[in-house]
């Protein structure tokens, strides 16, 4: 599926380089036709248009210009002088109905509210506009008496009683939004809290001491507190300009407002409609890299139950080459990922790369020894999770294998972790690979003395064997003479066992088992090497085992009657 999926990704790649190669081919040839020899014309710059005049401002917005001066007053002042009077008008709505008429004087024509000259078109006016005097006054007349039309709306009553109620709702809902909050992260605080009756464990955190404890609900009470502080402060912004807004007094102030608050909300969308199609790569990616996850991980998964079969491939391999494949493909996606970013290519971010692969070029050397070694001892098959190991002078069961160290849990509960590299360059004992078939040779040295028959010794070790608990009876037991000493014979005892995990336990009964089959043959393990004389030397047998009234020997001396020749005794 994975195969699929990626050929129909790509099937659309060679015609887009066919049709880059098709512009590098022909745009050179294009532009080699019958003008190559012509220069291109540069593209004229076009000047801004600066517009002469002073603006009428009303309600925020320009009516016209004023560019001729009026006696000694200039174009600003008259223009300043002419928003004002019409403002006025605008924002008074019990000025009654608005009749604006035009008066024509010696050189100039008045526009008129009332008895109230508002504007005066002058000859000079009608010169830089280019019109007439009179048509030009009744253009100006018109725009006044619209925005005066305008500016009423806006003040009227009912604008007011619009801008109370919106700013009533806004602030209602404010209300409710902290209300919703507040009751929302004290309910979460109290679930997550364990001295409340309404606490509920995590399963992730249950039996935990950071849990238990009241750490963990004191963060999240601190963390619930700083995050309704920010929502309330991103509330309170986000309505202020609403509310200036609402009246016809504020709205130019929350229109900056709004600006300024919005300005930074429109950069973040322009970088993320740019970043989009790089947006679109990444999920692309992800949903890939997730696929590609899931189906190594069914995949080792059937070859681990045994349902698929590899040739040269054991099925204990499968866990570790599943999670091996899944992080190489993750750090393979990671690496794309990033360098498809926009803010991959900066320098920061190169020093940063570079810098970090310096760290680990000079400071992983024996971490990466190790992860290869890791590796090898994998797919070499030394040992296995639960197997019984020993490697130098620890002893005991294998209960990790890492990618850095090998853990072993000695017979004394020790936990011992062994880096991979040392386990890989000694030589490593497994006691449980060949014992699950064939069973796994116990073997034990004693030494006798000449004195006993070496059948009576074979039979009691044979039998104390025997009588061990945890011992195979198939194949029998058997005993090896290794060694025929000055004053002792070695027998090693060998008898065959399928539980190497109590391995310690075995000995020190098959140890037990002799010892007692010996003493109720009376025969000594001692093996002697004497420097003195034997006789007056106690029997070293426990005294369960000695017969009934016994003494040790009494030292004996021997003297020769020269005369008579006989040895006499004493």
């Amino acid at each position: 599926m994975n195969l699929r999926l990626s050929a129909k990704y790509f099937r659309w790649w060679p015609a887009i380089i066919a049709g880059f190669v098709v512009l590098g081919l022909f745009g050179p040839v294009a532009a080699s036709g019958p003008f190559q020899d012509e220069q291109p014309l540069p593209t004229p710059v076009e000047t801004p248009v600066v517009e002469e005049g002073a603006p009428v401002i009303v309600n925020g917005r320009e009516l016209f210009r004023l560019g001729a001066r009026l006696g000694s007053i200039t174009p600003a002042e008259r223009a300043a002088i002419v928003s004002d009077r019409v403002n006025r008008l605008a924002s008074n709505p019990f000025a009654g109905e608005v009749i604006i008429s035009l008066n024509d004087v010696e050189g100039a024509t008045d526009v008129v509210f009332r008895d109230i000259v508002l504007v005066t078109a002058t000859d000079a006016d009608a010169v830089l506009a280019g019109r007439q005097r009179h048509e030009l006054a009744q253009e100006w007349g018109t725009s006044i008496k619209k925005a005066i039309l305008e500016g009423r709306e806006m003040y009227s009553g009912r604008t007011i009683v619009e801008g109370v109620a919106i700013t009533a709702g806004v602030l209602l809902g404010l209300i409710l939004l902290f209300w919703l909050i507040h009751r929302g992260g004290n309910w979460l605080v109290k679930k997550l809290d364990p001295a409340t009756e309404s606490g509920r464990i995590p399963r992730s955190l249950e039996g935990s001491e950071f849990y238990q404890s009241g750490l963990f609900s004191r963060t999240v009470r601190r963390i619930m507190r700083l995050f309704k502080l920010v929502l309330a402060i991103f509330l309170i912004v986000v309505a202020t300009p609403i509310v200036l807004r609402a009246f016809p007094q504020t709205r130019a102030l929350g229109d900056r407002f709004g600006l300024s608050l919005l300005d930074p909300l429109a950069r973040l969308w322009d970088g993320f409609v740019t970043f989009l199609p790089e947006l679109v790569f990444l999920l692309v990616l992800a949903g890939l890299t997730w696929l590609a996850i899931r189906l190594i991980k069914l995949f080792f998964r059937e070859i681990e139950r045994g349902v698929v079969r590899l040739p040269s491939f054991q099925p204990e391999w499968a866990n570790f080459t599943g999670r091996m494949l899944s992080i190489i493909i993750i750090f393979i996606a990671a690496i794309i990922g990033f360098t498809s970013l926009p803010f991959s290519q900066l320098p920061v971010f190169q020093g940063i790369s570079a810098f970090l692969a310096l760290l680990l070029t000079l400071a992983s050397s024996s971490a990466i020894a190790n992860i290869i070694a890791g590796i090898i001892l994998t797919y070499t098959g030394a040992f296995q999770l639960g197997d019984i190991i020993a490697i130098q002078t620890t002893l005991g069961e294998v209960v990790g294998k890492y990618l850095l160290t090998t853990r072993i849990r000695t017979f004394k509960n020790e936990l011992v972790s062994v880096p991979n590299s040392l386990v890989l360059s000694n030589s490593v004992t497994n006691y449980s690979h060949l014992a699950r078939d064939n069973g796994l040779t116990l073997h034990t040295t004693v030494t006798i003395g000449y004195d006993v028959p070496w059948q009576k010794v074979h039979e009691l070790l044979i039998a104390a064997a025997l009588d061990s608990e945890g011992m195979e009876k198939t194949p029998p037991p058997f005993v090896l003479q290794t060694a025929l000493n000055d004053y002792n014979v070695a027998y090693e005892l060998n008898a065959y066992t399928r539980k190497p995990e109590i391995l310690p336990r075995l000995y020190s009964r098959l140890h037990q088992n002799i010892q007692s089959r010996f003493n109720a043959a009376g025969v000594e393990i001692m093996s002697p090497a004497y420097t003195a004389l034997r006789d007056g030397n106690a029997v070293t047998l426990p005294p369960d085992f000695l017969p009934s009234g016994y003494q040790p020997p009494a030292f004996r001396s021997q003297s020769i009657d020269n005369r008579q020749g006989t040895n006499v005794i004493k």
